[in-house]
Parts: structure tokens; sequence; C-alpha cells
């Protein structure tokens, strides 16, 4: 897969929040029933795990996925990987197909004013088939991977906040707002003057990261460095390991890089966070996080920009009310 992709960043000291449109390169649905509903649920919740990041809505209907994700430290491009790829060989092997399952993404920024507003344009009504993440928004905990807290503050407290989101949603939102939202390429034409090429961070600089982090994690989980990439299976160095390969990939670094530093192979250290993650998965979050914050990871150096530069389309709306301050991962069977 080609790295058609440009990087996120924050906007005023919060996460900037993108539309992201992926669409079926065939005209059938793109998810077809229950099952691949639930595959693309897990596909997407994998991407967070492994990236960071948020996502406050998606909707899936007939052969488009739309999502409203904020990312944290990893492009999008490299987020969205974990997405198509394993949805685009279940499709195919499901299927009983081959070839690319999804046309190339368009990426458009949303204004943080209206980031409510596109939510529930978002999860409007379904006309037909199709499946969105409104029940996140409706009962707590029905979607771990759906963040609605940001949301729902916007709306009230307590169970009044879901009330009101239901009266809204019903209720639908401003013609103009749903034009634009709908239509960005129509709306927002000067976009295309903010695209440019996604680049990976240079192989010198991945180099760095993971060597800050190597030493971060080291002194926090009390284990010496030099044996990180011994082949001690002691609990303690497996635990660092693992931490090691999470942070070092949130923060923008190749796996294939982290496995040669700790002298393993990619997949086995893959299969490795995964079963710490099965056993302690609050723990893992909390000591990740820790040991990000330990970094003190900038925009400038964890893989992220601040300029609109993200996928196909990006950048701000000059229409009235919106101007506010504020891998090609489709190109193969995947």
């Amino acid at each position: 897969m080609k790295a058609g992709w440009g990087r996120a960043g924050s906007v005023g000291g919060s996460a900037a929040v993108f539309h992201v449109v992926l669409r079926g390169s065939r005209t059938e649905a793109l998810v077809r029933n229950q099952d691949d509903w639930q595959k693309m649920m897990q596909s997407i919740e994998s991407m967070l795990f492994w990236c960071g990041g948020r996502v406050f809505g998606c909707r899936c209907a007939a052969n488009c996925l739309e999502l409203a994700i904020a990312p944290a430290n990893v492009g999008l491009g490299q987020m969205l990987r974990y997405v198509t790829v394993p949805f685009a060989l279940y499709s195919n092997r499901t299927g009983g197909r081959s070839g690319r399952v999804f046309c190339p993404a368009r990426v458009y920024r949303v204004q943080a004013a209206f980031r409510t507003e596109f939510v529930l344009w978002l999860h409007r009504p379904l006309a037909g088939a199709g499946w969105s993440a409104d029940e996140a928004y409706l009962q707590a905990g029905s979607m771990p991977w759906v963040d609605p807290v940001p949301v729902l503050e916007e709306l009230g407290r307590g169970p009044g906040a879901r009330r009101q989101y239901r009266v809204l949603r019903a209720r639908g939102i401003e013609p103009e707002l749903a034009a634009a939202f709908g239509s960005p390429r129509d709306t927002l034409p000067h976009i295309h003057a903010a695209v440019r090429p996604a680049v990976a961070e240079p192989k010198g600089r991945q180099g760095d990261l993971l060597r800050r982090v190597v030493t971060s994690v080291s002194r926090q989980e009390s284990v010496p460095e030099a044996e990180l990439a011994g082949r001690s299976r002691a609990r303690p160095l497996c635990r660092a390991r693992c931490l090691v390969t999470l942070v070092a990939v949130r923060c923008g670094v190749s796996l294939s890089l982290i496995a040669t530093r700790l002298g393993r192979d990619g997949s086995t250290l893959e299969e490795a966070v995964l079963r710490m993650r099965a056993r302690d998965r609050e723990g893992l979050r909390r000591a990740v996080e820790a040991s990000i914050a330990a970094l003190h990871i900038g925009a400038s150096e964890g893989g992220e920009r601040t300029e609109p530069q993200i996928g196909q389309e990006a950048g701000r709306s000059s229409m009235a009310g919106l101007g506010r301050d504020d891998p090609d991962p489709s190109q193969g069977d995947e």
C-alpha cells in the first residue's frame, strides 16, 4: 500500500477532528450483514488500540464508511491501515473474491466548533440498511471504541445529555450545515490548495524516537535497557518489551524497526502485546499513557503536524458560520 496521506495535528490545543470517507470499490454494500459490521467494529477498535486517538462517530451505509476521527501521534494513513487491511482480507475471504476492496479515501477537516453538529449529522436516521455508532450515545458502554463524552458534555449532564442528543438527532441539523458536511468538495472548493502527500517519518527520526522510548520504559519498569534485546523471558522484561512496542508504534515508529531493536519478530511482539492486553487491559492503558506523557512527545516529533494536509481533501471552511479558527489504504488487496 502506498502512503498517500498527510498528517493530522491539533488546533488551538485540542485535537483536530477529521471526516474520513472510505468508499468500497464495488457497487454492493461494504458491510452486508451483522458479521461484517462486527468485523468492521473490531478493526476500528484495533486501530485505536495500536495508534491511539479517538473516534466520535461512525456511519456505514451502502458502499461507504464514514468516521469522525481525532488522531493522536500517528498519521491518519497509518491509522486507517488497521481498518482497511483486515477488513479487506475478511471481505475477500468470506465473499470468495480477490482484488481491492476500498477506493482511495477522502479526508476533510471538521471545524472544532461544529463537532457536535457533525456527529449528529453522521448519526442521522438510516434510510435503508446500514449501521452507525448512534447506540454509543444512547446507551453507556455499548460501543467502547466510540468516545461520546466530549459531545455529550456539550449537551448537558447525566441522563439529560443523552435525552438531548436523542431530541437533536431526530430534529436534524441546519440545512446549510448538512450541505457542507454532505458535499464538502462543493462547499469547500479551496481545500485542494492545502493537500500535501504523506511521507513516513525519516528513519533517523524514528530511530531517535525509539531510543527515547526504550530508555523511558526501561526506567519506568526498572529493567536494564541492555537486556530488552536479550533472550530472557522474565516477566518484567516481557512486560517492558510490550510497552516499548506499543508506545513506539503510537509515536510513529515502524514495527520492523522496533523488532530489530528488540531482537524479535514483529508478529511475535504484536502477539505478546495482545496477550498482555487480554490479561490486564486497564493496567496496560495506564502504563502506556504514563510512558507517552514521560516522553513529552510534541506535534512536531510524534508523527503529527498542525497544518491541514491530510488525504485528498483537507482545510477550513469559508462558508458563513463555518469559518471559525480553530497508505493510501485502498491500493491492492489489503
